[in-house]
């Protein structure tokens, strides 16, 4: 039993995605999203999430910038449904 309580601790995220309105607002809160690392991650499959996920810290702002508005916007928004799926899917279990 102490087992199962740890497990739904560790799935349990008191993670709260910062909202955004446009691409600068997009790139800082994809850039939180990266650091705090949730467990619904691994459920983007994105290529542009991917590459900035795996580059060095100090590029990944940077890329962000650099990429199409769309692409940027694009990612939040698969980010942002990931999130609600997700507080869905445990809000009633804890």
């Amino acid at each position: 039993m102490h087992h199962i309580n740890q497990t739904q601790k560790q799935m349990y995220s008191n993670f709260k995605m910062l909202e955004a309105t446009n691409k600068e607002e997009a790139i800082v809160s994809i850039l939180d999203v990266i650091e705090e690392n949730p467990l619904w991650l691994n459920k983007i499959t994105d290529g542009l999430f991917i590459l900035v996920k795996s580059i060095e810290l100090e590029h990944k702002r940077f890329l962000l910038e650099r990429s199409l508005d769309e692409q940027v916007i694009d990612l939040f928004v698969k980010l942002k449904t990931e999130y609600y799926n997700f507080k869905d899917n445990t809000q009633w279990n804890y």
